[in-house]
């Protein structure tokens, strides 16, 4: 199961907890779009980690959480807001550092030709970065032969937020 599937999955259940029937009722909810929710149901897109993070302050539950299957989605955290964005680069540079991987190209190779110099470097970028979507958060794990939740779950007690 991807992480879409896994994420679709877990807002179903949220919808179903809080009787929510209808795409737009779901949206209100989640505060995006119905277009966006209807997309993502019919996977023609896929939220990014920029989405996942605004979902999960919205819910009051980790990213990871949200992707992560069978998570516990329904407790509200004490968390000020959501920054998977900065969880990744760390667990990325860990990881880059424990293969041994130190130039761009070596970084990138480490995902089997998913991601491209350029789109890596962007994800590092201090400004105007991106965040994958899922489909490249779940590339990316795969290569390195993790579940994509644990590419965004930092240490609960260090976790980083924006504050």
């Amino acid at each position: 199961m991807d992480s879409q599937d896994i994420f679709l999955n877990n807002i179903n259940r949220l919808a179903a907890y809080h009787s929510l029937d209808t795409y737009k009722q779901m949206a209100e909810f989640l505060d995006v779009t119905e277009d966006a929710l209807k997309h993502w149901q019919n996977k023609t897109r896929c939220p990014t980690l920029k989405r996942l993070d605004q979902i999960g302050d919205r819910i009051g539950c980790r990213s990871y959480a949200l992707i992560q299957k069978d998570s516990e989605i329904f407790a509200k955290i004490d968390c000020p807001k959501n920054n998977s964005r900065e969880i990744f680069i760390r667990n990325l540079k860990e990881k880059f550092l424990q293969e041994g991987r130190f130039s761009w190209n070596d970084k990138a190779a480490l995902f089997c030709c998913f991601v491209s110099v350029d789109a890596l470097k962007s994800y590092f970028r201090e400004r105007n970065f991106k965040t994958p979507p899922l489909k490249k958060l779940d590339e990316m794990a795969s290569a390195i032969g993790i579940p994509a939740y644990e590419l965004i779950k930092g240490d609960d007690a260090n976790e980083k937020t924006d504050t």
